[in-house]
């Protein structure tokens, strides 16, 4: 029988969090860990699946090193999509994938017509080894002189994997905050956090039109690469400006001008998609966590490790938003007219992230604070809606509320980390079923709108 590849997707993940789980609970926890193991090992598989990188356990002292290798294992799995991984076996063995196959791949790692799912996921494979081992062996050479040899190798390893990922998860009790200063291990973790999160189909395209140029050949980038590398780098480079200004009399900060830069690039970096820290979340500004909010609901670009509403669908917005301010029929980005239906999916993306944002962040206030008056609670309401975002779009930033909310609560962030990874399309497709073929059409009507 074969299912949607909706259905797919999220059966697949689903079951990959179940069996983390147990395999945590079983093996996963030193015995200095004091929470109880079955939630706690439930929430950290969710995390780890759904490369977000929240956590109640600190990795480095109550998790044993066979939990640390589950999360690991966990986490590339969870990155990559198990269903990919396993289509790329069955491409290895056989040369080929069939159509249902091709279409969850699409799903996942996303597609372009001009891109077969068979030619993505041969590049995919070696883009992703390429980019952890290069991670792995530089990080390896900065570690080692601090470290003993295996745990030079152990660290090197599932940071490179983790920040590829977009996972966020360290196995430092600080996360990243002891290397603060350190160019190379900043450069390193940043640049893999870029390569995971521009997504496959644009890392395909470039690696396509590097060989291009190899071969004295021209090839332009397509328009989605475009839009892509664009945005991306307008949001890190904005960002980094406004982190610099915001930030600017906070003793948190370093007093240098270059180790402010970092610290502001690092943030602007991490914040989208991957969770990393070398600056304590609570201890910044109210408009660096509004600034980091916004960061986090765009998140990163479609097929890649991390989450959000992508970079695309702000480019199409941003498209449509310049069509009405200017009078123009069509939306256009780069001397490209957007199709409708592109615009549709976008607009039903951003709604349906939005609607879940405001009804997780309702249930999440009512599990922990139920009729406490406003004035009991004051300030705790942009930690938790900070909570949600960082939850939903598979982030793991926080501002220090994860380890203390309830067991509900918990609940409440395991479903949007689950939402936010597989996407709500993907999570509406799944239980509605087959979409009905409309033999007719209703007469259209006007209304005002704004």
């Amino acid at each position: 029988m074969r299912y949607r590849p909706a259905v797919q997707i999220f059966t697949t993940f689903f079951i990959l969090i179940i069996v983390a789980a147990l395999l945590l609970y079983s093996f996963g926890f030193s015995p200095s860990f004091q929470r109880p193991t079955g939630i706690s090992a439930l929430f950290t598989a969710t995390s780890a699946v759904c490369v977000t990188g929240l956590t109640v356990v600190n990795l480095s002292s109550e998790m044993t090193f066979g939990g640390q290798l589950i999360v690991l294992i966990f986490i590339q799995l969870g990155g990559l999509g198990l269903l990919s991984l396993s289509n790329w076996i069955l491409l290895s063995l056989s040369g080929r994938i069939g159509a249902n196959r091709t279409a969850i791949t699409g799903e996942i790692l996303g597609t372009l017509p001009q891109m077969s799912a068979s030619s993505l996921l041969r590049r995919v494979a070696w883009f992703t080894g390429l980019a952890e081992m290069a991670g792995a062996v530089i990080l390896f050479i900065r570690f080692e002189g601090e470290y003993p040899p295996g745990e030079a190798i152990w660290l090197a390893v599932f940071h490179s994997i983790s920040a590829f990922c977009n996972a966020g998860f360290s196995l430092f009790s600080d996360s990243l905050m002891h290397y603060r200063s350190d160019l190379v291990v900043n450069l390193t973790i940043m640049a893999l956090i870029v390569l995971g999160g521009i997504g496959f189909v644009a890392a395909a395209d470039i690696v396509e039109k590097i060989e291009a140029m190899a071969r004295r050949k021209r090839r332009k980038l397509c328009l989605h690469t475009n839009v892509v590398l664009t945005f991306s780098a307008v949001l890190i480079s904005s960002a980094t400006v406004a982190f610099l200004i915001f930030e600017w009399g906070n003793p948190v900060f370093h007093e240098s001008l270059p180790n402010r830069f970092f610290e502001s690039l690092f943030l602007a970096v991490t914040s989208r998609t991957a969770g990393f820290n070398t600056v304590e979340t609570c201890h910044l500004t109210n408009m660096t966590l509004l600034t980091l909010m916004f960061l986090m609901f765009v998140g990163a670009s479609p097929g890649s490790t991390g989450g959000g509403i992508k970079t695309t669908t702000l480019a199409i917005g941003w498209a449509l938003l310049k069509a009405r301010l200017l009078n123009r029929p069509r939306s256009e980005i780069f001397k490209k007219s957007i199709p409708y239906d592109l615009t549709a999916k976008a607009l039903a993306v951003v709604v349906l992230y939005v609607v879940t944002v405001i009804l997780a962040l309702g249930v999440l206030e009512a599990t922990e604070f139920g009729e406490m008056p406003h004035i009991a609670t004051r300030g705790m309401f942009l930690d938790y809606l900070f909570e949600v975002l960082s939850a939903m779009s598979t982030v793991g930033l926080t501002t220090g509320v994860t380890t203390k909310l309830s067991n509900y609560g918990l609940w409440v962030i395991m479903v949007c980390m689950f939402v936010g990874r597989i996407g709500p399309l993907v999570l509406v497709s799944s239980v509605i079923g087959k979409r009905s073929r409309q033999q007719y059409s209703y007469p259209e009507g006007d209304m005002m709108v704004g």
